[in-house]
């Protein structure tokens, strides 16, 4: 208690020292989560100092806020009533894309739905988390969502699953070199083996979970871990080894003394020792718990038929079966909270998976429109390309066909003035001709030797 006090007392001077401070909240609510994992009885205080000014930050701080609140009401065992708020965490950090807060937000929204009793949601949330924080070296988060799953599994009777799951869970603990989870991971192995009736591994699990007690020095867990154990021992008939289990379990002040009471209870009737189990049968009596209860009145019948005492056997046997009827109406409102909480939750993956094939016909559409857009807009250019190119041939014939032309009339001058000058070159030679001729005639019609030939 001393201790709550003064980490408390250090919390509101650190937030007093930084009301100086331009930007406080950041740093309160740093010392708020460090406190969460600790005292959590102090985190909330702590946060609720804040709670009115909060409102005027921005809306990152704001979340962040909301997150610690509940983280802190969590680890103060705060029973969640309402997921509005983590609900609104969960979609900032997604939206956000917030690779170190979602997860945490997703684990926490898992604690808020196992409260409200919705067990598939919750367990959908901490595969979630999983998945999100795959790769992550928060080996501790992932630890208690292996674990959380596999509490789920033992509490809906899916025990041969839930071994593997607190595997895991160790497998993470002992990356965080945290000797204290160790401790619980295997306690929660050797009982899920237990649910399955495979005593030799149950044993193994619950001696390895009280070794690593033994080893660290803690003597309220190894308290824990052979109560249970010693009530295992006893089930099995196992005496001589659920007494050196009692012992131990007896030896921390600050155990649970009802579970105990209940263990030692048990095991002096088994062994035949009706007054000390009378004892603490009776003591088991000022708890709330009615299985508890309903176990005691039974214990105490039983010993009261062996010594046949006729008037308090019937009186602990109607007792019993009022505690019998309660327990079942419990149990009654349990399994229809299962169902209802199954049926809900198949209602919730049915709209979601309604959405999904919404949203998948909406991106189809845009994709579909996206792709006849870029068709329409390649097709239009190939158009005017074929078009372009079409035209551009069409010139380079014309500018042939042309060329071709220019060439043939080249060659027509050419040829017309080479025809002009062979005409030319016959004339002078027909000239030449008819002069020479003309000449010989002359030259014919001369007299030879003075002879006149007329």
């Amino acid at each position: 208690m001393k201790s709550t006090r003064t980490i408390l007392h250090l919390a509101l001077l650190l937030l007093g020292l930084y009301a100086c401070d331009n930007r406080p909240f950041p740093h309160a609510m740093q010392v708020a989560d460090s406190l969460a994992n600790t005292a959590p009885d102090s985190a909330i205080t702590l946060l609720q100092q804040i709670e009115d000014s909060i409102l005027s930050e921005p809306e990152a701080t704001r979340v962040y806020y909301d997150l610690l609140r509940i983280k802190a009401q969590d680890k103060a065992y705060v029973t969640h009533t309402s997921d509005s708020i983590i609900r609104q965490v969960v979609c900032y950090y997604r939206k956000e894309k917030d690779e170190k807060n979602l997860p945490k937000a997703l684990y926490y929204a898992g604690r808020v739905y196992r409260d409200l009793g919705d067990t598939p949601q919750a367990l959908e949330y901490f595969q979630r988390v999983i998945e999100t924080a795959k790769g992550s070296t928060d080996h501790k988060l992932l630890s208690n969502a292996y674990s959380q799953i596999g509490m789920i599994f033992l509490y809906q009777d899916i025990y041969d699953k839930a071994p593997e799951m607190f595997r895991k869970a160790y497998h993470h603990n002992a990356l965080a070199k945290d000797s204290i989870g160790m401790v619980y991971r295997l306690r929660d192995i050797g009982r899920s083996y237990s649910t399955l009736k495979q005593a030799d591994s149950a044993i193994h699990y619950y001696r390895q979970a009280d070794k690593q007690a033994e080893r660290i020095k803690n003597l309220r867990l190894r308290s824990v871990v052979n109560s249970e154990l010693s009530g295992y021992y006893t089930e099995l008939g196992r005496y001589e080894e659920a007494y050196k289990a009692m012992q131990i379990a007896t030896s921390s002040k600050r155990g649970k003394k009802f579970p105990l009471y209940a263990i030692k209870a048990q095991y002096y009737e088994h062994t035949n020792q009706p007054d000390s189990a009378i004892h603490y049968y009776s003591q088991l009596l000022f708890t709330n718990n009615y299985i508890y209860k309903q176990g005691a009145y039974w214990g105490l019948y039983n010993i009261a038929r062996s010594k046949g005492k006729i008037n308090e056997m019937l009186t602990y046997l109607d007792q019993y079966l009022m505690y019998t009827d309660s327990v079942q109406n419990m149990n009654q409102v349990e399994t229809i909270r299962k169902i209802n909480a199954l049926y809900d939750y198949q209602l919730s993956q049915k709209e979601n998976r309604k959405l999904k094939i919404q949203t998948f016909q909406e991106r189809r559409l845009k994709v579909i429109f996206c792709i006849a857009f870029v068709f329409s807009i390649l097709l239009f250019i190939a158009y005017r390309e074929y078009h372009k190119r079409k035209e551009q041939a069409k010139r380079i014939q014309r500018q042939k066909l042309e060329r071709i032309k220019k060439e043939q009339y080249q060659l027509s001058l050419a040829q017309i003035e080479k025809n002009k000058k062979e005409i030319e070159i016959l004339e002078f030679s027909l000239r030449e001709a008819e002069t020479t001729q003309n000449q010989l005639q002359q030259d014919l019609l001369k007299p030879v030797g003075g002879i006149n030939l007329s």
